[in-house]
């Protein structure tokens, strides 16, 4: 039941994130990025810049009536991400965290403008299998 549960979840919120923030100029590259991923990774220092700087600036996860339902401004991101009814992260099986799998999506990767980089998708991996604390 719940693995029937967590399939059709993740289809809505795929469908439902996808069909956000839709950008109809050409996809902008995305700056290079090092990798020095920390032993702990903290949400405040190390999560909220990226959501800042990919899903936040073009208006689509931020404001009163943010794409998906999904506010991911620093005030609210965490506890947004946190509710577990629905499945942006899970850190029992971190694979099944819908945060990360649209981040990883071969067809609608979010951010709409290109794939993050492998390391910061690691950060956001580790985040998840280090139960996702709000450091």
């Amino acid at each position: 039941m719940n693995l029937r549960l967590n399939i059709y979840s993740s289809i809505i919120f795929v469908i439902w994130f996808t069909s956000s923030c839709k950008n109809d100029k050409a996809k902008m590259a995305l700056p290079a990025v090092t990798c020095n991923t920390p032993a702990v990774v903290s949400f405040k220092n190390d999560l909220q810049p990226l959501f800042g700087q990919y899903c936040t600036t073009a208006g689509c996860h931020t404001g009163n009536s943010p794409q998906g339902n999904l506010n991911l401004e620093p005030s609210v991101a965490y506890a947004m991400l946190m509710n577990k009814s629905k499945g942006y992260v899970d850190t029992v099986n971190p694979g099944y965290s819908l945060l990360y799998a649209q981040m990883t999506s071969a067809s609608q990767p979010m951010p709409p403008t290109g794939n993050l980089k492998q390391c910061q998708l690691d950060l956001v991996m580790k985040w998840i299998q280090q139960k996702a604390k709000n450091n």
